[in-house]
């Protein structure tokens, strides 16, 4: 597989070390998986895909009291 077809970034926490292999099931399919949170999917393997997108969220955290 080339690295044009590999997959750039997880779409649910933006991991970029994302594992993929390419299968053969009624046309070429990529499997992805991502190590950070586990996240797996399946994309149809074309000869030029199609760029990932990865979400972007704005995160709220709490403010948390400091000791010092």
């Amino acid at each position: 597989m080339s690295n044009s077809q590999r997959v750039r970034a997880c779409p649910v926490c933006g991991a970029r070390n994302v594992r993929s292999d390419a299968v053969e099931h009624g046309g070429l399919l990529l499997l992805a998986e991502c190590p950070r949170c586990d996240h797996r999917w399946t994309q149809p393997l074309r000869e030029e895909p199609a760029l990932a997108r990865v979400p972007v969220r704005a995160l709220q955290l709490p403010e948390v009291a400091s000791a010092a």
